[in-house]
């Protein structure tokens, strides 16, 4: 029996490949006095946490780091990237994520992707023209603001004096100047990975549907989203785009509308983007069983995030799946009409949420978990 495992990350406690990891171990356990099935550990990412680490995991050596600006005023960060030649692999959250934020920290007003900025003007510098940028899992909501005003862009008020690049300097924005943007930019590609679909602004845009998770108040709404419906119009005059209502313009906080209207990318999903460049498919129509997860299944991961995307991708050759989750939420159950033919949490007692999301109980309870499951399934064999 060949089992390919594919667990997304748990986010905050373990890696893609450390939670795959783990669930080997414990199928190991399970078949400890039997003949061991053949088993793959695959990572993958959907252009989130990891997206470097999954593309690079054979070629670590091919992974480098800078410092650059954190999403708040004064923090640095120490940011991965990937790169083979002129082609370089970015996240947004490596430079302007959400785990680099403290929960009770988490502002729109003063986050910034100035950092994510700063990293692709350096790449550039050391000769990289093509990219691939993960927007999963920031912790901004700034429209790209911050990440153009590195690369050269100006905001300007109405006597044209200077503004800064947080959004709450923005309140009095009356022009953009794109004129001094960084010159190289228009000879680099860049492939945006993200599965978001959602527009700028309105009822599904950047603000209300991902801005609570970053600190958005409800009180807040309607002024953040009429300064990005603002600044789209501002944009729409300085580069003659349209791009506020294309799909995945609403991505990282709206930098997928930045990308759009200012370093024309394209943005295609983040995991078959990612999933291409591992080969996932062939690995997947070679097993048996395909083992995958996440830190929560819920209703977001029925939106097309990992375990729920490997199954659609298993489906194509009626390949079973089983899905492994920290938590489940009520809405899982949908996932079996999904591809995925049963799933199991693996937490398995009750504990502070410190300690449940450290990666000693993390990788330990997936293990556990993989192994009764399989010892389960062992009495029918």
């Amino acid at each position: 029996m060949k089992i390919v495992i594919v667990m997304d990350s748990f986010k905050g406690s373990v890696t893609s490949i450390e939670a795959g990891k783990a669930a080997k171990k414990g199928i190991e356990a399970a078949y400890r006095e039997q003949s061991q099935p053949e088993i793959s550990v695959l990572p993958i990412a959907d252009g989130g946490e990891g997206t470097i680490d999954a593309i690079f995991h054979r070629f670590s050596e091919q992974i480098q780091t800078s410092t650059v600006q954190g999403p708040m005023l004064g923090q640095t960060v120490l940011a991965k990237h990937g790169q083979i030649a002129k082609k370089v692999v970015l996240e947004i959250a490596e430079t302007s994520g959400i785990t680099l934020v403290e929960k009770e920290k988490l502002s729109p007003w003063e986050a910034t992707t100035y950092g994510l900025g700063e990293k692709i003007k350096q790449c550039i510098q050391e000769g990289a023209r093509h990219f691939v940028i993960g927007l999963g899992g920031s912790a901004t909501n700034d429209a790209g603001i911050g990440m153009l005003h590195a690369l050269g862009v100006r905001f300007l008020d109405q006597s044209g004096r200077e503004l800064g690049y947080r959004l709450k300097d923005l309140d009095g924005l009356a022009s953009i100047d794109a004129s001094q943007i960084f010159p190289e930019l228009s000879d680099c590609k860049f492939v945006i990975a993200s599965d978001v679909t959602n527009p700028l602004c309105g009822e599904q845009g950047a603000t209300a549907i991902f801005g609570p998770q970053k600190g958005v108040k409800a009180s807040d709404q309607v002024t953040i989203d009429a300064l990005l419906q603002r600044f789209a119009r501002l944009t729409e005059e300085a580069t003659e785009t349209t791009m506020k209502e294309e799909s995945g313009a609403g991505a990282a906080g709206g930098v997928g509308f930045a990308f759009l209207s200012y370093l024309q990318a394209t943005i295609v999903p983040g995991f078959d983007e990612i999933a291409r460049h591992l080969h996932l498919e062939e690995e997947i129509q070679t097993s048996d069983l395909v083992v995958t997860g996440e830190g929560l299944l819920d209703a977001q991961s029925l939106m097309g995030k990992v375990p729920v995307s490997v199954a659609r991708l298993a489906d194509k050759y009626n390949k079973p799946v089983i899905a492994l989750a920290g938590g489940v939420s009520k809405e899982a159950r949908q996932s079996n009409n999904q591809g995925i033919q049963a799933y199991f949490p693996t937490i398995q007692r009750i504990a502070s949420e410190r300690e449940i999301l450290s990666k000693e109980t993390t990788l330990a309870a997936i293990e556990a978990t993989a192994e009764q499951l399989f010892r389960f399934a062992q009495l029918f064999q």
